[in-house]
Protein backbone atom coordinates (compact mmCIF):
# COMPACT_ATOMS: atom_id res chain seq x y z
CA UNK A 1 0.00 0.00 0.00
CA UNK A 2 1.55 3.30 -1.08
CA UNK A 3 1.49 6.70 0.62
CA UNK A 4 -1.34 7.92 -1.58
CA UNK A 5 -3.61 5.10 -0.43
CA UNK A 6 -2.74 5.71 3.22
CA UNK A 7 -3.47 9.40 2.79
CA UNK A 8 -6.93 8.72 1.33
CA UNK A 9 -7.69 6.19 4.06
CA UNK A 10 -6.85 8.80 6.69
CA UNK A 11 -9.36 11.22 5.21
CA UNK A 12 -12.04 8.58 4.85
CA UNK A 13 -11.59 7.17 8.34
CA UNK A 14 -12.05 10.61 9.85
CA UNK A 15 -15.21 11.26 7.88
CA UNK A 16 -16.57 7.75 8.40
CA UNK A 17 -16.80 8.27 12.16
CA UNK A 18 -20.26 9.81 11.77
CA UNK A 19 -21.83 8.14 8.73
CA UNK A 20 -24.08 5.28 7.65
CA UNK A 21 -24.79 4.04 4.14
CA UNK A 22 -27.94 3.21 2.26
CA UNK A 23 -28.88 -0.40 1.69
CA UNK A 24 -27.43 -0.84 -1.80
CA UNK A 25 -23.88 0.22 -0.83
CA UNK A 26 -22.89 -3.37 -0.02
CA UNK A 27 -23.62 -4.55 -3.56
CA UNK A 28 -21.90 -1.48 -5.02
CA UNK A 29 -18.72 -2.04 -3.05
CA UNK A 30 -18.61 -5.74 -3.87
CA UNK A 31 -19.11 -5.01 -7.58
CA UNK A 32 -16.46 -2.27 -7.86
CA UNK A 33 -12.72 -2.49 -7.35
CA UNK A 34 -11.66 0.52 -5.34
CA UNK A 35 -8.09 1.80 -5.44
CA UNK A 36 -8.10 2.04 -1.64
CA UNK A 37 -9.64 -0.01 1.13
CA UNK A 38 -12.66 1.81 2.54
CA UNK A 39 -14.25 0.58 5.77
CA UNK A 40 -18.03 0.85 5.65
CA UNK A 41 -21.07 0.39 7.82
CA UNK A 42 -24.03 -0.80 5.76
CA UNK A 43 -27.45 0.51 6.69
CA UNK A 44 -30.51 -1.50 5.71
CA UNK A 45 -34.10 -0.30 5.77
CA UNK A 46 -37.19 -2.21 6.77
CA UNK A 47 -39.70 -0.02 4.91
CA UNK A 48 -40.13 1.95 1.69
CA UNK A 49 -39.29 5.67 1.89
CA UNK A 50 -42.04 8.17 2.71
CA UNK A 51 -42.13 11.73 1.38
CA UNK A 52 -42.92 14.76 3.52
CA UNK A 53 -42.30 18.48 2.96
CA UNK A 54 -40.87 19.53 6.34
CA UNK A 55 -38.89 17.97 9.19
CA UNK A 56 -38.11 19.78 12.46
CA UNK A 57 -36.34 18.36 15.49
CA UNK A 58 -34.03 19.38 18.34
CA UNK A 59 -31.99 16.18 18.02
CA UNK A 60 -32.69 12.77 16.50
CA UNK A 61 -34.87 10.86 17.37
CA UNK A 62 -37.02 13.62 18.90
CA UNK A 63 -38.99 15.62 16.40
CA UNK A 64 -41.48 15.23 13.59
CA UNK A 65 -41.92 11.52 12.74
CA UNK A 66 -39.58 10.54 15.60
CA UNK A 67 -37.36 7.59 14.75
CA UNK A 68 -39.20 7.22 11.44
CA UNK A 69 -37.56 10.38 10.07
CA UNK A 70 -34.80 8.05 8.90
CA UNK A 71 -37.36 6.53 6.51
CA UNK A 72 -38.62 9.88 5.17
CA UNK A 73 -37.49 12.04 2.28
CA UNK A 74 -37.99 15.75 2.94
CA UNK A 75 -37.83 19.01 1.05
CA UNK A 76 -36.68 20.87 4.15
CA UNK A 77 -35.15 19.55 7.37
CA UNK A 78 -33.81 21.53 10.31
CA UNK A 79 -32.31 20.15 13.51
CA UNK A 80 -30.84 22.15 16.38
CA UNK A 81 -28.17 19.53 17.11
CA UNK A 82 -28.29 16.47 14.86
CA UNK A 83 -30.63 15.39 12.10
CA UNK A 84 -31.26 11.98 10.53
CA UNK A 85 -33.45 11.66 7.45
CA UNK A 86 -33.62 9.18 4.59
CA UNK A 87 -33.07 11.72 1.85
CA UNK A 88 -33.31 15.40 0.93
CA UNK A 89 -34.78 17.17 -2.09
CA UNK A 90 -34.01 20.70 -1.03
CA UNK A 91 -32.26 21.83 2.16
CA UNK A 92 -31.03 20.11 5.33
CA UNK A 93 -29.74 22.23 8.22
CA UNK A 94 -28.19 21.08 11.47
CA UNK A 95 -26.32 22.74 14.28
CA UNK A 96 -23.80 19.92 14.60
CA UNK A 97 -24.44 16.97 12.31
CA UNK A 98 -26.63 16.19 9.27
CA UNK A 99 -27.17 12.75 7.83
CA UNK A 100 -29.13 11.62 4.80
CA UNK A 101 -27.98 8.06 4.09
CA UNK A 102 -29.92 7.74 0.83
CA UNK A 103 -29.25 10.96 -1.12
CA UNK A 104 -29.15 14.75 -1.07
CA UNK A 105 -30.39 16.71 -4.07
CA UNK A 106 -29.80 20.25 -2.90
CA UNK A 107 -27.89 21.63 0.08
CA UNK A 108 -26.70 19.99 3.28
CA UNK A 109 -25.28 22.25 6.01
CA UNK A 110 -23.88 21.38 9.44
CA UNK A 111 -22.62 24.28 11.50
CA UNK A 112 -20.22 22.74 14.01
CA UNK A 113 -19.81 19.21 12.75
CA UNK A 114 -20.25 17.29 9.54
CA UNK A 115 -22.50 16.00 6.81
CA UNK A 116 -22.83 12.57 5.27
CA UNK A 117 -24.84 11.05 2.46
CA UNK A 118 -24.56 8.33 -0.15
CA UNK A 119 -25.33 10.41 -3.23
CA UNK A 120 -24.79 14.14 -3.26
CA UNK A 121 -25.99 16.30 -6.11
CA UNK A 122 -25.57 19.83 -4.89
CA UNK A 123 -23.62 21.36 -1.99
CA UNK A 124 -22.29 20.15 1.35
CA UNK A 125 -21.04 22.73 3.86
CA UNK A 126 -19.63 21.33 7.08
CA UNK A 127 -17.93 23.03 9.97
CA UNK A 128 -15.62 20.00 10.31
CA UNK A 129 -16.25 17.32 7.68
CA UNK A 130 -18.28 16.30 4.65
CA UNK A 131 -18.70 12.77 3.42
CA UNK A 132 -20.35 11.24 0.36
CA UNK A 133 -19.95 8.05 -1.62
CA UNK A 134 -20.85 9.77 -4.89
CA UNK A 135 -20.44 13.54 -5.05
CA UNK A 136 -21.47 15.80 -7.90
CA UNK A 137 -21.28 19.41 -6.88
CA UNK A 138 -19.36 21.20 -4.13
CA UNK A 139 -18.00 20.15 -0.75
CA UNK A 140 -16.75 22.85 1.63
CA UNK A 141 -15.43 21.83 5.04
CA UNK A 142 -13.43 23.36 7.84
CA UNK A 143 -11.32 20.21 8.17
CA UNK A 144 -11.84 17.47 5.59
CA UNK A 145 -13.91 16.39 2.59
CA UNK A 146 -14.12 12.83 1.35
CA UNK A 147 -15.82 10.97 -1.46
CA UNK A 148 -15.21 7.25 -1.08
CA UNK A 149 -16.01 6.56 -4.73
CA UNK A 150 -16.23 9.50 -7.14
CA UNK A 151 -16.18 13.26 -6.77
CA UNK A 152 -17.22 15.44 -9.69
CA UNK A 153 -16.95 19.11 -8.92
CA UNK A 154 -15.07 21.04 -6.25
CA UNK A 155 -13.70 20.05 -2.86
CA UNK A 156 -12.46 22.86 -0.60
CA UNK A 157 -11.24 22.21 2.92
CA UNK A 158 -9.21 23.77 5.68
CA UNK A 159 -7.05 20.65 5.93
CA UNK A 160 -7.40 17.76 3.47
CA UNK A 161 -9.58 16.42 0.65
CA UNK A 162 -9.83 12.82 -0.50
CA UNK A 163 -11.56 10.89 -3.27
CA UNK A 164 -11.13 7.54 -4.94
CA UNK A 165 -11.96 9.01 -8.36
CA UNK A 166 -12.01 12.77 -8.76
CA UNK A 167 -12.91 15.00 -11.67
CA UNK A 168 -12.73 18.72 -11.05
CA UNK A 169 -10.82 20.73 -8.45
CA UNK A 170 -9.42 19.86 -5.03
CA UNK A 171 -8.20 22.73 -2.82
CA UNK A 172 -6.81 21.79 0.57
CA UNK A 173 -4.91 24.00 3.00
CA UNK A 174 -2.77 21.03 3.96
CA UNK A 175 -3.19 18.81 0.90
CA UNK A 176 -5.25 16.58 -1.36
CA UNK A 177 -5.37 12.90 -2.22
CA UNK A 178 -7.06 10.98 -5.03
CA UNK A 179 -6.87 7.61 -6.69
CA UNK A 180 -7.51 8.77 -10.24
CA UNK A 181 -7.61 12.54 -10.64
CA UNK A 182 -8.71 14.54 -13.68
CA UNK A 183 -8.49 18.26 -13.12
CA UNK A 184 -6.53 20.37 -10.65
CA UNK A 185 -5.12 19.71 -7.20
CA UNK A 186 -4.01 22.75 -5.19
CA UNK A 187 -2.46 21.88 -1.85
CA UNK A 188 -0.90 24.10 0.76
CA UNK A 189 1.68 21.41 1.59
CA UNK A 190 1.25 18.39 -0.67
CA UNK A 191 -0.80 16.55 -3.30
CA UNK A 192 -1.04 12.80 -3.86
CA UNK A 193 -2.59 10.87 -6.73
CA UNK A 194 -2.27 7.50 -8.38
CA UNK A 195 -3.06 8.82 -11.86
CA UNK A 196 -3.06 12.57 -12.50
CA UNK A 197 -4.50 14.06 -15.69
CA UNK A 198 -4.24 17.81 -15.27
CA UNK A 199 -2.23 19.90 -12.82
CA UNK A 200 -0.82 19.39 -9.34
CA UNK A 201 0.23 22.58 -7.54
CA UNK A 202 1.59 22.67 -4.01
CA UNK A 203 4.10 24.51 -1.87
CA UNK A 204 6.22 21.53 -0.83
CA UNK A 205 5.54 18.09 -2.34
CA UNK A 206 3.64 16.40 -5.17
CA UNK A 207 3.46 12.63 -5.54
CA UNK A 208 1.90 10.79 -8.49
CA UNK A 209 2.25 7.31 -9.96
CA UNK A 210 1.35 8.33 -13.52
CA UNK A 211 1.40 11.97 -14.61
CA UNK A 212 -0.40 13.29 -17.69
CA UNK A 213 -0.07 17.02 -17.23
CA UNK A 214 2.01 19.31 -15.06
CA UNK A 215 3.34 19.12 -11.51
CA UNK A 216 4.50 22.30 -9.76
CA UNK A 217 6.12 22.12 -6.33
CA UNK A 218 9.42 22.29 -4.50
CA UNK A 219 9.70 18.49 -4.72
CA UNK A 220 7.88 16.42 -7.35
CA UNK A 221 7.95 12.64 -7.48
CA UNK A 222 6.47 10.53 -10.28
CA UNK A 223 6.80 6.89 -11.19
CA UNK A 224 6.03 7.71 -14.84
CA UNK A 225 5.42 10.91 -16.77
CA UNK A 226 3.42 9.77 -19.78
CA UNK A 227 2.64 13.27 -21.01
CA UNK A 228 3.68 16.62 -19.61
CA UNK A 229 6.40 17.64 -17.18
CA UNK A 230 7.25 18.67 -13.63
CA UNK A 231 8.46 22.14 -12.63
CA UNK A 232 10.23 21.66 -9.31
CA UNK A 233 13.45 22.36 -7.49
CA UNK A 234 13.81 18.61 -7.05
CA UNK A 235 12.24 16.48 -9.77
CA UNK A 236 12.39 12.71 -9.24
CA UNK A 237 11.11 10.34 -11.94
CA UNK A 238 11.50 6.57 -11.76
CA UNK A 239 10.62 5.50 -15.29
CA UNK A 240 12.11 7.34 -18.29
CA UNK A 241 14.19 9.66 -16.14
CA UNK A 242 17.13 11.78 -17.23
CA UNK A 243 19.99 12.07 -14.75
CA UNK A 244 23.62 12.85 -15.26
CA UNK A 245 26.78 14.73 -14.31
CA UNK A 246 28.92 17.07 -16.37
CA UNK A 247 32.39 18.53 -15.88
CA UNK A 248 32.67 21.76 -17.88
CA UNK A 249 35.08 24.59 -18.66
CA UNK A 250 33.50 27.92 -19.59
CA UNK A 251 33.94 31.68 -19.78
CA UNK A 252 31.93 32.13 -16.57
CA UNK A 253 33.79 29.40 -14.64
CA UNK A 254 37.22 27.90 -15.21
CA UNK A 255 35.84 24.63 -13.90
CA UNK A 256 32.26 23.69 -13.00
CA UNK A 257 30.25 20.60 -12.11
CA UNK A 258 26.59 20.23 -13.10
CA UNK A 259 23.96 17.70 -12.08
CA UNK A 260 20.79 17.16 -14.12
CA UNK A 261 17.63 15.38 -12.99
CA UNK A 262 14.14 15.02 -14.43
CA UNK A 263 13.13 13.83 -17.90
CA UNK A 264 14.70 14.57 -21.29
CA UNK A 265 11.71 16.78 -22.07
CA UNK A 266 12.29 18.99 -19.04
CA UNK A 267 14.98 18.55 -16.40
CA UNK A 268 16.44 20.62 -13.58
CA UNK A 269 20.14 21.48 -13.72
CA UNK A 270 22.27 22.44 -10.71
CA UNK A 271 25.74 23.94 -11.25
CA UNK A 272 28.61 24.96 -8.99
CA UNK A 273 32.07 26.08 -10.02
CA UNK A 274 34.97 28.48 -9.61
CA UNK A 275 36.85 31.12 -11.61
CA UNK A 276 40.49 31.91 -10.73
CA UNK A 277 41.99 33.39 -13.90
CA UNK A 278 40.62 36.96 -13.90
CA UNK A 279 38.62 37.05 -10.66
CA UNK A 280 38.69 34.82 -7.63
CA UNK A 281 35.05 33.85 -7.26
CA UNK A 282 32.64 30.98 -6.83
CA UNK A 283 29.54 30.52 -8.92
CA UNK A 284 26.41 28.52 -8.22
CA UNK A 285 23.33 28.24 -10.38
CA UNK A 286 20.06 26.48 -11.02
CA UNK A 287 17.93 26.23 -14.14
CA UNK A 288 15.94 24.14 -16.61
CA UNK A 289 16.93 22.26 -19.73
CA UNK A 290 15.80 19.97 -22.52
CA UNK A 291 17.61 17.17 -24.33
CA UNK A 292 16.37 16.33 -27.84
CA UNK A 293 18.11 13.77 -30.09
CA UNK A 294 18.94 15.15 -33.55
CA UNK A 295 20.63 12.09 -34.98
CA UNK A 296 22.25 8.81 -34.06
CA UNK A 297 25.05 10.56 -32.20
CA UNK A 298 23.93 14.12 -31.47
CA UNK A 299 21.61 15.81 -28.97
CA UNK A 300 20.42 19.40 -28.88
CA UNK A 301 20.50 20.57 -25.26
CA UNK A 302 19.24 24.12 -24.61
CA UNK A 303 19.34 25.34 -21.01
CA UNK A 304 18.26 28.46 -19.15
CA UNK A 305 20.30 28.90 -15.97
CA UNK A 306 20.56 31.63 -13.35
CA UNK A 307 23.87 32.04 -11.51
CA UNK A 308 25.02 33.82 -8.37
CA UNK A 309 28.64 35.04 -8.27
CA UNK A 310 30.31 34.97 -4.85
CA UNK A 311 33.78 35.99 -3.59
CA UNK A 312 36.03 33.28 -2.17
CA UNK A 313 35.22 34.37 1.38
CA UNK A 314 31.46 34.06 0.65
CA UNK A 315 30.73 37.26 2.58
CA UNK A 316 28.55 38.92 -0.03
CA UNK A 317 27.05 38.47 -3.49
CA UNK A 318 29.10 39.97 -6.31
CA UNK A 319 26.55 39.62 -9.08
CA UNK A 320 23.64 37.83 -10.69
CA UNK A 321 23.64 36.28 -14.13
CA UNK A 322 21.05 34.63 -16.37
CA UNK A 323 22.41 32.58 -19.25
CA UNK A 324 20.73 30.90 -22.21
CA UNK A 325 22.90 28.05 -23.47
CA UNK A 326 22.55 26.32 -26.83
CA UNK A 327 24.26 23.03 -26.18
CA UNK A 328 25.21 20.35 -28.70
CA UNK A 329 26.22 16.96 -27.37
CA UNK A 330 28.17 14.30 -29.24
CA UNK A 331 27.47 10.94 -27.63
CA UNK A 332 30.61 8.82 -27.30
CA UNK A 333 28.50 5.88 -26.10
CA UNK A 334 25.25 5.31 -24.19
CA UNK A 335 26.52 6.99 -21.02
CA UNK A 336 29.20 9.55 -21.98
CA UNK A 337 29.25 12.57 -24.29
CA UNK A 338 31.15 15.70 -25.24
CA UNK A 339 29.31 19.04 -25.27
CA UNK A 340 29.82 22.42 -26.90
CA UNK A 341 27.48 25.17 -25.71
CA UNK A 342 27.57 28.75 -27.07
CA UNK A 343 25.49 31.08 -24.91
CA UNK A 344 24.14 34.58 -24.39
CA UNK A 345 23.94 36.15 -20.95
CA UNK A 346 22.74 39.13 -18.96
CA UNK A 347 24.69 40.05 -15.81
CA UNK A 348 23.93 42.49 -13.02
CA UNK A 349 27.07 43.50 -11.08
CA UNK A 350 28.01 46.66 -9.16
CA UNK A 351 24.64 48.19 -10.09
CA UNK A 352 25.48 47.82 -13.77
CA UNK A 353 23.87 45.51 -16.34
CA UNK A 354 25.96 43.95 -19.09
CA UNK A 355 25.22 41.49 -21.86
CA UNK A 356 27.54 39.26 -23.81
CA UNK A 357 28.34 35.98 -25.50
CA UNK A 358 30.04 32.95 -23.99
CA UNK A 359 30.91 29.35 -24.57
CA UNK A 360 31.51 26.20 -22.56
CA UNK A 361 33.01 22.77 -23.20
CA UNK A 362 31.99 19.76 -21.18
CA UNK A 363 32.33 16.04 -20.58
CA UNK A 364 29.15 14.45 -19.31
CA UNK A 365 27.95 11.03 -18.27
CA UNK A 366 24.46 9.75 -17.62
CA UNK A 367 23.78 7.61 -14.57
CA UNK A 368 20.42 6.01 -15.47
Amino acid sequence: MNKGQLYIIFVLLFCCLTKNFAQDIREEILAKKFPVYIPVTVKTYDSAPQKSPVHLSPIYPWGIHGTQSKNHIYNFSMSLVAGMVRGINGLQLSGVYSQAPDYVNGVQIAGLGGNSTRKLKGVQIGGVTNYAVHMKGIQIAGFANAASYNAEGIQISGFINGAAYAKGIQIGAMGNAAGNMTGIQIGGISNLAQTMTGAQISVMYNRVDTLRGISISVVSFADTIEKGFAVSLVNIVRQGSYRGWELSFADYANVAVSYRMGTPKLYRVYTTGASFIEDNRWITGIGFGNCTPIGNRFDFQPELVSFIHLPTDLKHIQGFETRLKFGFVYRLNETMGLSLAPSVYVMREDKQTTTGLGISLGLGWRIN
